[in-house]
């Protein structure tokens, strides 16, 4: 799923995924504040994102060499 630790104390998360051929997957990690859970999508290249962050973490997301900011709470991304 890509999801990593970005600051200490997991505060910040960088999630970069790597799907190889994958075009659609969906999963959950906890985290110290809750739960991150995600949901990928490609199509034709293009990314679509659902990505959950707990209260109180923020982070980035990283798609081919395209960083986006990430807020707590649900982050919708087209890539």
């Amino acid at each position: 799923m890509g999801i990593d630790s970005d600051a200490a104390g997991f505060a910040k998360v960088k999630i970069t995924p790597h799907l190889g051929s994958i075009t659609s997957i969906s999963g959950e990690m906890p985290h110290p504040n809750g739960v991150i859970s995600v949901n990928y999508q490609v199509q034709q290249g293009a990314m679509q994102a659902e990505i959950n962050l707990p209260e109180k973490t923020s982070g980035s997301f990283v798609w081919k060499g395209k960083t986006v900011p990430l807020k707590p709470g649900k982050n919708a991304l087209k890539i």
